[in-house]
């Protein structure tokens, strides 16, 4: 098993968060620090199959979300569900949080106009 997390680390880097495949460089901010240039990938499909709640939102207002997966060892740390992440700018509320074998992967929400 030490072999697959050695490889499935190495492979979160040159493969998946790779930016001439997958991931753009987008500038994060978390918990007050500014992260520039991490290798993101952002998954707008993902978070459209998430189940969602009935919503009583005002009229005008909607809910944008979208699923970002990072890596652990570009970020350094795990966001906490139900805090603020800004993403290329925009600040999202982190609903979901997953962390397994350094791939963080975030379901992100955000009230819009």
């Amino acid at each position: 098993m030490r072999g697959f997390k050695k490889q499935a680390k190495r492979d979160i880097k040159a493969v998946f968060h790779n930016t001439d495949e997958h991931a753009d460089k987008i500038t994060v901010g978390y918990n007050g620090k500014t992260y520039p240039n991490i290798p993101i990938v952002i998954d707008h499909e993902g978070a459209r199959e998430r189940t969602k709640p009935s919503s009583d939102h005002a009229d005008g207002v909607f809910v944008a979300d979208l699923t970002v997966y990072l890596s652990f060892y570009d970020l350094k740390i795990v966001p906490r569900k139900e805090t603020e992440i800004v993403i290329d700018e925009t600040a999202y509320n982190i609903m979901r949080v997953s962390f397994d074998e350094g791939e963080i992967t975030l379901d992100l929400e955000m009230m819009d106009e």
